[in-house]
């Protein structure tokens, strides 16, 4: 069994710094859902950075077009002085992230039972980069398991971002498992390069259609999973 993790708010609370920022800045301002707040800026997030890739929008705009844009939704417009607020405040705070609780011990379960762990992440290598040394996330991942799209020249749902890993490996894909909390990028993207899939759903999004091979909403269900497919 080959379990590759996705990294941002699969192995840690992603929303933590953004809702700290928001909690400062602007929940007096509007009575918006900070969970649906956040779930449109990591949409956002993804069309921006695909976006960039593409040379539509340039890196230093990026950060400033997704709060911009999540915000405008909730009839709040913000200038580029006010996204630059809003970004010091969430890249200090994420410097204080930690593993949600529960991932270290299916991570020590999986290092102990001698189980393949890879991670794969969208992003750039820096400020992802410094997530992996923040969370000591080297404690079971060494760097040559870590991949980072702006690194590999992929990004998911690209299949090739997780063949990359496959090939690198050598994986069997019929014995490889991807586990992610976002559905586009990380279900379909794995299940496009015949992987199994996990959608870590802990966000409780709804879907017509879903074509995960398992769909968990906790990490104690995550927790169980590995352990009962290990």
């Amino acid at each position: 069994m080959n379990l590759i993790f996705d990294l941002d708010d699969t192995l840690y609370d992603l929303m933590g710094p953004f809702e700290l920022v928001h909690k400062k800045l602007y929940a007096d301002k509007t009575d918006a859902d900070c969970t649906e707040l956040f779930i449109k800026s990591r949409d956002y997030s993804d069309e921006i950075m695909e976006a960039e890739i593409k040379g539509d929008i340039p890196h230093e705009d990026c950060f400033y077009e997704r709060i911009k844009r999540t915000y405008h939704d909730v009839g709040i417009e913000m200038n580029r002085e006010d996204t630059e607020e809003f970004e010091r405040l969430y890249r200090a705070y994420q410097k204080e992230i930690s593993l949600s609780e529960g991932v270290e011990e299916f991570l020590d379960y999986c290092k102990a039972h001698n189980i393949f762990i890879a991670i794969l992440t969208n992003g750039r290598p820096k400020s992802q980069y410094a997530k992996v040394i923040a969370l000591d996330l080297h404690r079971w991942f060494d760097d040559d398991h870590i991949f980072i799209s702006g690194g590999i020249g992929y990004q998911k749902p690209d299949p090739m971002a997780f063949q990359y890993i496959e090939k690198m490996f050598s994986l069997n894909p019929e014995e490889t498992w991807y586990i992610g909390d976002t559905y586009e990028a990380d279900v379909v993207g794995a299940d496009g390069a015949g992987w199994h899939t996990v959608w870590f759903n802990h966000r409780n999004r709804e879907r017509l259609e879903n074509c995960a091979d398992v769909t968990v909403r906790s990490i104690e269900e995550l927790s169980r999973f590995i352990k009962e497919r290990s």
